[in-house]
């Protein structure tokens, strides 16, 4: 009988689990950089991050790109893997924890111009500047 209170009041105690839907490989909610601490590391050579964040916009065209908010201006746009899935495109402002592989770049103009007219957007010369993120899989939390 002891044995079972304590099992009841360790539920009752516990944190309820985050909830995420899942887009693309699967991954894990679990050891991830803030988009601050990933902008301090991030350079022009690729490498595999893993980053959680918040939705700034999201492609209205089909939910094929998105761009994560931040505090240090730089434009953290992430892609989806071999274009291969996609996610809601009314998810802005929700959180997401991305995972894949990013560096530093410039876009070509038509690209950088491609990505404003899917966000209804004016160009403007400082979008070529990006932080290029391609995710394998994405976490949208829930509610």
């Amino acid at each position: 009988m002891r044995y079972l209170i304590l099992l009841v009041l360790a539920v009752a105690c516990s944190t309820p689990q985050e909830k995420f839907s899942t887009h693309g490989e699967v991954i894990t909610s679990e050891k991830y950089l803030s988009t601050a601490e990933f902008l301090a590391q991030v350079n022009k050579e690729e490498e595999n991050y893993k980053v959680r964040g918040v939705i700034e916009e999201v492609c209205q065209m089909k939910g094929c790109w998105m761009v994560l908010k931040n505090d240090q201006g730089a434009n953290i746009r992430v892609t989806f893997k071999d274009y291969g899935f996609f996610v809601p495109k009314d998810i802005s402002g929700r959180e997401v924890i991305v995972e894949g592989v990013a560096n530093k770049e410039v876009l070509e103009e038509d690209v950088a111009r491609h990505y404003a007219e899917d966000g209804g957007k004016e160009y403007d010369e400082s979008m070529r500047n990006a932080i290029s993120f391609v995710a394998k899989g994405v976490l949208v939390k829930e509610g």
